[in-house]
């Protein structure tokens, strides 16, 4: 299974192609106000909810950074009008440690990213399971999904972001952390001016 890998430095194939160190971040470092490259503000949020529960406001209040697990409601009416049931909701962020592919070589994708060159990574689940052991952490991987109503997770984001045509590896880890890969899980394949 090849997936692409975008990098900001052209330096930093060496390391993928030759082995080497490699950082992973925590996927709220990618939280921001507004969508720019890898930047989104719904970074690291789940939302689990037939019903968008922000849009219970007034009635249910969700503020931001709220850690709802598990929320339901039933039966409920408010000034004879009935209310949306729900059951087993979830709202809350949940952090952990991920490496982000795209299944496309894509100069288009490269300039939206901000990125100078690209390294095609083979050996996906080899390489997981090496970091898997390093974190002592089991990592999952799948294909992103892209949604336009509220729901998120780390696998499920907004449509806005469709075109990065996203790959994670996901560890439910609790800080930045260093890596180290062995040669020959990536080549460099395009370099971007």
């Amino acid at each position: 299974m090849f997936k692409y890998l975008y990098l900001t430095k052209v330096e930093w194939a060496d390391t993928w192609v030759k082995g080497g160190d490699i950082p992973i971040s925590l996927a709220s470092t990618y939280l921001h106000d507004e969508r720019d490259g890898t930047l989104t503000p719904d970074e690291n949020l789940i939302h689990e909810s037939e019903v968008d529960l922000k849009s219970l406001s007034p009635i249910v209040r969700i503020e931001d950074g709220a850690q709802i697990g598990s929320f339901s409601m039933t039966n409920c009416t408010l000034n004879g009008e009935r209310l949306p049931d729900i059951e087993d909701a979830k709202f809350y962020t949940e952090d952990g440690v991920i490496l982000s592919f795209s299944n496309s070589l894509s100069s288009s994708i490269a300039a939206k990213l901000g990125k100078k060159c690209c390294v095609r990574v083979s050996k996906l689940k080899d390489l997981r399971k090496l970091i898997d052991k390093q974190l002592g952490v089991k990592g999952v991987m799948k294909e992103c999904e892209y949604t336009d109503d509220h729901q998120r997770n780390h696998f499920l984001k907004s449509t806005e972001d469709s075109w990065q045509e996203e790959f994670r590896i996901f560890w439910k880890y609790s800080s930045n952390v260093t890596v180290t890969i062995p040669k020959g899980h990536a080549k460099l394949v395009a370099t971007y001016d």
